[in-house]
């Protein structure tokens, strides 16, 4: 009879999705056999909970980031997370628990605090018991993520490690994998085929821009004030994502014109651009630094989302591995101030090699393999 290992995920930020989906590609790459069961537990709550929960962080993080930070410090309280925990039992438990028992899987893997919060009351209840994990999907650590009942965490850095100790968590149940990434980040790539292929030049210095956090007019301000000063020096790979309106107006304006300037709407190619790039401008989310430190790529960070994502940065800072710009000016000081000093891009780049993990979410899965198969 196969060993089950059940993936569970929570539909608030991106970040935790990608990292169960990278870890199901994990297993089904190395560990075929193994049962997998990746799933969204916001599927199994009532339609109000559902609406609250996706658009509520949707809407707090983006149009109100102070509000966030706010309740991120302010809960990183255990009890003041009864209230947020006993409301999401009541909404979510009655159907995702019969699941779960169902389902009867050898580990449970969970990379969002909440389907844990769920796990672990049934487990205090003795309704279930099976081993559980959490995958802490930032470069900090918060209450949170913390539970009696977990049986392991799977963290980014001893950094977190060790945060996560001053919780009174056994030493012995955290372990370093890094944040799990897709396969494809762990892949050496021929960077001189790819700058052939994206028709690139090989002599310019390459900035890659991922641009959804900016609307057109800030980010051709950026655009036009990096370029202006270094033509001749630079292209520029500027990625719009899911954001068609603002991949429009890229393609509308001059910008589009100018042959070192290249325009991508959503790509599941990222791994090459981040490949052929020598500096890439940012969000700070877990799983996007992850890929870039897996990939040597040095950070521009310039939007900080208040909690997790100043965790994260503070972290790239202390190890050099990224420089954060406070405004517009900043943006175009910084990228000048590196072209101007490539000894410092290269140690940084060097950094970025050195604490990155490519190879996280097969390290998550080969742990979790030996265990199911402990008993």
């Amino acid at each position: 009879m196969s060993k089950k290992v059940l993936i569970v995920y929570a539909t608030g930020g991106m970040g935790h999705v990608m990292a169960a989906r990278a870890i199901e590609q994990a297993f089904k790459a190395k560990y075929p056999a193994v049962e997998i069961q990746n799933v969204d537990v916001i599927d199994y709550a009532n339609k109000l909970y559902k609406k609250i929960f996706v658009d509520g962080y949707d809407y707090v993080s983006a149009k109100k980031p102070e509000l966030w930070g706010w309740l991120y410090k302010s809960y990183n309280n255990k009890s003041r997370q009864k209230l947020p925990m006993v409301l999401s039992q009541l909404a979510i438990e009655g159907r995702f628990i019969p699941f779960v028992k169902k389902f009867n899987p050898d580990f449970i893997v969970s990379t969002h605090p909440l389907p844990m919060i769920l796990i672990s009351a049934s487990k205090r209840k003795d309704v279930i018991d099976i081993n559980s994990s959490i995958v802490v999907t930032d470069f900090g650590c918060h209450s949170f993520w913390v539970d009696k009942e977990v049986n392991y965490y799977f963290v980014a850095t001893e950094e977190v490690k060790k945060c996560l100790n001053t919780y009174d968590v056994d030493l012995n149940k955290i372990i370093v994998t890094g944040i799990p990434i897709e396969l494809k980040f762990a892949e050496t790539l021929d960077r001189e085929k790819l700058v052939k292929k994206l028709n690139l030049n090989p002599n310019l210095f390459t900035l890659l821009i991922v641009g959804g956090q900016f609307n057109f007019i800030n980010l051709k301000k950026i655009i036009d004030g990096i370029h202006h000063q270094n033509r001749g020096k630079i292209q520029l790979l500027i990625v719009a994502g899911r954001d068609k309106d603002l991949k429009e107006a890229l393609e509308e304006s001059s910008l589009h014109q100018d042959h070192n300037i290249r325009i991508f709407g959503f790509v599941n190619f990222m791994e090459e651009l981040m490949t052929v790039s020598d500096l890439i401008f940012s969000k700070a989310g877990g799983l996007t630094v992850s890929e870039c430190l897996a990939k040597g790529l040095p950070l521009v960070i310039n939007k900080v989302i208040p909690g997790q994502e100043e965790d994260n940065v503070n972290f790239l800072i202390s190890q050099g591995a990224a420089v954060k710009a406070n405004n517009f000016s900043d943006i175009i000081t910084v990228v000048n101030g590196l072209l101007a000093r490539p000894e410092k891009l290269i140690k940084m780049k060097e950094v970025c090699r050195k604490i990155g993990k490519p190879n996280s979410a097969t390290a998550l899965a080969d742990f979790v393999y030996r265990k199911i198969h402990e008993k």
